[in-house]
């Protein structure tokens, strides 16, 4: 049997909150006239989306190296997993 293929939710969900929360932080500091923290709010939502990006792209890359290197295209097969008595 085959684990189920984790979803990733978390990461994207916090790439979205720290976004959102960043945009908020953003557009009060414009409202309140603080425009050091505007640049560096921006700074943040770019670095935040950067790495989430970032991190996806090494991972094609890698998915992408493991397909190339195995010769019938396909994806290597998971080593076996050794049922032992719980004992």
């Amino acid at each position: 049997m085959v684990p189920k293929k984790p979803g990733r939710t978390f990461s994207k969900r916090l790439v979205v909150v720290c976004a959102a929360l960043a945009w908020c932080a953003l557009f009060y500091a414009i409202y309140a006239g603080q425009p050091t923290v505007a640049v560096a709010g921006f700074s943040f939502i770019a670095a935040v989306a950067g790495g989430y990006m970032g991190v996806g792209h090494m991972d094609l890359r890698a998915l992408l190296t493991s397909l190339a290197a195995n010769p019938n295209g396909s994806l290597p097969e998971p080593p076996p997993i050794q049922m032992q008595d719980p004992k």
